[in-house]
């Protein structure tokens, strides 16, 4: 069964296709969408003194150095030059992040942090920090994370500013979802939604909707997960964002296929899908091509689940995907061999050999994912029933 991964919806996109029964949810992507301020793995804000930067990829966590501990008893009283060169180095650390050196942009933010914290100007020391916990999260460092946003949110509160502390429960909340404190994530996220509503920054609301749903769903509560995703799609719809409503219906398909609810989720599925066509959005609709077809498997529906299936490997072809068409001809296989269509069946088991063999030649592989070999093996099966003995032996040689 193969389904595609998804991060948050409004974040990145990196997770690739993972061999499971369990349905998986996105496709992946190479680049980050743009939010206001810019929204990274589990979400993510990144305060700025004038630029805005979008997440690159990730630097080893032992490249960071210590943490934050560093005393500032050794730095002389700051003057305002050296304010503006904290400015500055704000900045060149937005510059270095979305360059993709998340060292250096680290190394700016932690100078200029403790300039500012010398030289009295909280605001923006906060603000350095809420950076510093962005890092520090998409660096697999949570509980560094952790100590950042609290601080940050500490400085904020001290000096009543509100309009700064959305962001910054925002970036709690998910430092909490990686660290695995799902019910902390769940509560802070929920202080950041009151935070965006009292603002009526309804792009805020729906981010963190949306990382309401997905944690919902990581704990698997998938009807919190439904009545939160509903709220996003609620919001996409209003404010004609088709995107984000496409990828929430999909994201209502993925829900109630885990909760074997196949009829609602080839409902949503399909919405989803035309919304992905409009927008000529390949890599979306190939996903919801594909989960649709699963969907429509489960349920027996074998012509809708072909059809679909179909156009996904006509898109896979498109896109250069060898990996995934490979996983997906298993489906069209299993799909045939359900149905009694032997001969069908096993010419996409034939292709699947096919194609693996030649991903295994190219990347020096010699093992089979599980869900491969398996494929291997049932092709084998349908050989000999049809007293194809020495072909059946030959593909199980190859396993």
């Amino acid at each position: 069964m193969l389904f595609f991964n998804r991060q948050d919806t409004h974040s990145t996109a990196t997770t690739i296709a993972r061999m499971a029964s369990s349905p998986l949810r996105k496709l992946e992507r190479e680049t980050f969408r743009p939010l206001p301020f810019a929204i990274g793995a589990f979400g993510m804000s990144l305060l700025t003194l004038g630029m805005r930067a979008l997440p690159v990829s990730a630097v080893s966590p032992t490249d960071l150095g210590p943490a934050l501990m560093q005393s500032t008893a050794d730095i002389l009283p700051v003057t305002s030059e050296e304010v503006y060169r904290a400015d500055q180095l704000a900045d060149l650390g937005v510059q270095a992040f979305t360059q993709g050196d998340k060292v250096t942009a680290f190394e700016h933010w932690q100078q200029a942090m403790l300039l500012y914290r010398v030289g009295e100007v909280p605001e923006k020391e906060a603000r350095m920090l809420e950076n510093l916990s962005v890092v520090y999260r998409l660096t697999d460092r949570p509980a560094e994370a952790i100590s950042m946003s609290r601080q940050a949110i500490s400085i904020y509160d001290s000096l009543g500013i509100t309009d700064e502390q959305p962001s910054a429960f925002l970036n709690l909340g998910s430092a909490y979802r990686l660290d695995g404190q799902f019910e902390e994530a769940i509560a802070t996220y929920k202080i950041s939604l009151n935070r965006y509503q009292q603002t009526q920054d309804t792009t805020g609301e729906r981010i963190i909707l949306s990382l309401l749903a997905d944690t919902y769903g990581d704990v698997e509560d998938y009807a919190q997960s439904i009545a939160f995703q509903e709220q996003v799609l609620a919001i996409a719809q209003a404010n004609s964002h088709t995107r984000v409503e496409a990828e929430s219906l999909s994201e209502l398909g993925y829900a109630y296929f885990v909760l074997s609810q196949y009829e609602q989720s080839i409902a949503y599925y399909q919405q989803s899908l035309l919304l992905a066509q409009q927008l000529g959005d390949r890599p979306q609709e190939v996903t919801v091509l594909n989960n649709l077809g699963r969907a429509a498997a489960l349920s027996q529906d074998f012509d809708t689940a072909l059809e679909a299936y179909q156009q996904a490997l006509v898109i896979f072809r498109e896109l250069n995907r060898p990996v995934q068409e490979a996983h997906l001809l298993v489906n069209i296989g299993q799909a045939y061999a359900e149905q009694g269509q032997a001969d069908a069946a096993i010419e996409a088991f034939n292709q699947v050999v096919e194609l693996a063999e030649s991903i295994r030649h190219q990347q020096s592989e010699s093992a089979l994912p599980p869900r491969l070999e398996a494929a291997y093996r049932e092709l084998a099966v349908l050989l000999q029933q049809s007293n194809r003995n020495s072909e059946a032996t030959q593909v199980l040689s190859l396993i």
